[in-house]
């Protein structure tokens, strides 16, 4: 304790004894005791102090960075004009609405228990080619008809 053997601690209590006298020591042991707990407590409670306030400071340091990185957003929001939102929006609608046209058609055909009409168009494509497959044709000739059917195909595409 404190760099003290027992031999040195055993000097200061006899020297202590002697000089406080057998009915003051045990007061004055008791008063030691109370003040190296006090120190103790005082010491405990500033480290906790110390400890909030660097806690405190690291909030304030985050804070701030978030704060930044918040205005640098605003700003990279105000170079974005009012027209190119409408513009975005009305896409989006367009693009919803083709959506749901489409899911209503599908709606449909499955209440009904037939195919929607473009998917109909493909599969009429489709029997097209098994039957130019199944024909007596040479490779090179079923090849040169897919291509003419794909060239039909994606004129009629272009026509809707």
């Amino acid at each position: 304790m404190f760099g003290m053997g027992f031999f040195e601690i055993l000097v200061v209590l006899v020297v202590a004894i002697i000089f406080l006298g057998p009915e003051k020591f045990p007061q004055a042991v008791v008063d030691v005791v109370k003040f190296f707990r006090a120190v103790k407590k005082t010491l405990n409670d500033a480290k906790d102090t110390l400890d909030k306030e660097i806690n405190i400071e690291e909030i304030k340091k985050e804070t701030l960075e978030y704060q930044k990185l918040f205005e640098n957003k605003v700003e990279s929001l105000k170079g974005v004009k009012i027209e190119e939102l409408e513009d975005a929006k009305v896409t989006a609608e367009n693009e919803i609405k083709s959506i749901q046209d489409l899911m209503q058609d599908y709606q449909k055909s499955l209440e009904t228990n037939t195919i929607p009409n473009h998917l109909n168009e493909e599969v009429s494509n489709e029997e097209a080619l098994n039957k130019e497959v199944s024909s007596d044709e040479s490779p090179k000739e079923v090849q040169l008809a897919t291509d003419n059917n794909t060239k039909e195909h994606d004129k009629e595409k272009e026509n809707v």
